[in-house]
């Protein structure tokens, strides 16, 4: 019984290990836009429906970073320093873009603009994803 109860005990932590790796984003999605930015308008919603909604498995973690004002840029300073990617985000100055940055080594990996088909963004986080 002892030993049935230490494989169940291993079991589970080995399970529980195996699904917090799972949930661990490889890429993540920065994402530049602003209020006042034509092609983040045409785009966002297209983006939030056909793309980003496509990787809910958690290998893809999405962060803003609205440059539309002081104040939009203060409310995205705190996700972006929580993911890391504040200095990759000071550089990433024109909007309608989708930075793809490695999760683990915070390097980037690619971009493309958000004007591109939905078909073509997914494909090149799908790439991104093998490359991370």
């Amino acid at each position: 019984m002892k030993k049935i109860k230490i494989l169940l005990a291993l079991f589970i932590l080995f399970i529980g290990v195996n699904v917090f790796a799972q949930s661990k984003p490889k890429v993540i999605c920065l994402v530049t836009k602003a209020n006042w930015c034509p092609t983040c308008k045409a785009n966002g919603e297209r983006m939030g429906k056909e793309v980003f909604s496509s990787f809910k498995d958690g290998n893809v973690m999405v962060v803003a970073n609205d440059l539309t004002d002081d104040a939009t840029k203060k409310a995205c300073k705190k996700d972006l320093d929580a993911a890391g990617i504040t200095k990759v985000a000071e550089n990433s100055t024109s909007t309608g873009i989708i930075t793809l940055i490695d999760f683990k080594t915070k390097k980037v990996i690619e971009t493309i603009s958000v004007a591109k088909s939905s078909e073509e963004i997914k494909e090149t986080i799908n790439k991104a994803l093998k490359r991370a």
